[in-house]
Formats: structure tokens, sequence, C-alpha cells
């Protein structure tokens, strides 16, 4: 091979690449929620993610109450937020990159207590208005019985059952652009569990599952690699 052939040979492996990398999911993941060990549960769960799919992460590392966030601005180029936090208090500044994401339409996955990630006055819309939902607090320590309702829907597919130890969340109404995708059963009440959304344009995925156990079972690592894949309007890509 000539050393020109050679060096068009690097400038097309290296254009292709480029475009690979280019088409990856970005996902940028907040993390706050100690109760349920959101750091540890991630930083199991992203390594996972990124050896078998088309995405690369950025993450904003957390904890309740927290007043600052560091690494925030990576979310300006993120296709997917990953919240999974729980009451933070953050500045107005960062609060409005976060807000820019979704009201730009950007995809979002929320998970377990990302129905009150934020101080209260962000809550009531992220909760009520971006995600669809409406927490209402929780119950005792019943067994959940995971139902799939919406077993056509994209979110779900190749989702099989989940057992989890998680007390079930009380889901008051939902948005009217909501759709319920599974239920949560304890005998005395049944309340929705996980759900998607239209914001602005964009989809939104919300479950209130996600104890640490939970982040241990495949169907559950399905069900959210299927809602990021969905909400960022991609086909899922496998890593070969």
């Amino acid at each position: 091979m000539t050393s020109r052939r050679f060096f068009c040979l690097l400038v097309v492996l290296s254009f292709f690449s480029k475009s690979i990398a280019a088409e990856k999911i970005h996902i940028h993941f907040i993390s706050g929620a100690r109760e349920y060990k959101s750091e540890e549960c991630l930083k199991a769960f992203i390594p996972w993610l990124e050896n078998r799919y088309s995405v690369k992460s950025t993450v904003s590392w957390g904890h309740d109450g927290i007043k600052s966030l560091d690494n925030l601005e990576q979310i300006n180029d993120a296709d997917v937020l990953f919240v999974f936090t729980r009451r933070m208090d953050l500045p107005e500044a960062q609060m409005k990159l976060i807000r820019a994401h979704w009201e730009s339409g950007k995809a979002i996955v929320g998970v377990r207590t990302a129905s009150h990630a934020f101080q209260s006055a962000d809550n009531e819309l992220f909760d009520r208005k971006v995600m669809g939902g409406n927490y209402q607090g929780h119950f005792g320590g019943e067994p959940v019985r995971v139902i799939n309702v919406a077993k056509d829907h994209p979110v779900l597919k190749n989702v099989g059952d989940i057992p989890t130890s998680n007390r079930l969340y009380k889901a008051g109404t939902l948005a009217k652009s909501a759709t319920v995708l599974q239920q949560g059963d304890i005998g005395k009440a049944k309340h929705d569990v996980s759900w998607v959304n239209i914001w602005k344009g964009g989809r939104t995925f919300y479950t209130s599952l996600g104890v640490p156990e939970d982040f241990e079972d495949a169907d559950f690592k399905r069900l959210l690699v299927n809602a990021i894949f969905w909400t960022a309007k991609k086909k899922i890509s496998v890593i070969k």
C-alpha cells in the first residue's frame, strides 16, 4: 500500500470513528438519593450500560439537600437527563441549566425519588408537569406486585416481572398526557408505578422502582435501557 493510500485509509477510519462516537446518546446522570444508595447503584449501572449500548455518560454526584453540583454544565450537550435525586437545594443558576433541558423538549428518565428531586417549587413543576406524576407519599413495607399494564409499549418490550422490595409510592391522578406502563399492587391498594409523558414535545419516563436490589434485576435494567432510547427517540443500539 502506498503512503498516499495509507493516509487516505487513516482519514476514512478516523471519520468513521468520529461518526460512530457522534451517534452515541449522551446521558447526563444526576445522583443524590442517600436512602436508596443512588451513587452505589449508578456506579455499577453506568459501566454496565456503556459496555453494552451505544451511549456515553457524564455525571453530577450529590446527595439529599446538597446546595451545589459539580459538572452540571455537561447537561447542555446531553440528549437524556437521568435523575435519581432527593430534595436537593440547588442555586438558581444550576436550576436554570436543568430547566433549560426540559423546557427545550429534551428527554428525561426519572427514578424513584425523582418525583421529589429538588426544592418544593421546582418539584411542583417537575413532578406534576414535566414527568406527569403526582407524588403523595408512600405506604409501609407491604409486598408489592408489579403489573405490566401497557404490554405493547416499547418501554416494556421484553420486560418481564420485576420482584421488588420497594415501598409502594402513592400516585395521585397523573397528567392527561401521561401513559401508565406499570402498576403496583399491595392487596389493599393499587397505584401507578411507571409511566411516560410528553412535555414541550419531548418524552419523559418515570418509575418509582429503584431500590438497590432493582438495579441488580435484568428486567429492571432492561426497562431503563428501553426508557433511555425511547425518550431519546432512538432505536436501541447494541455494541457488537
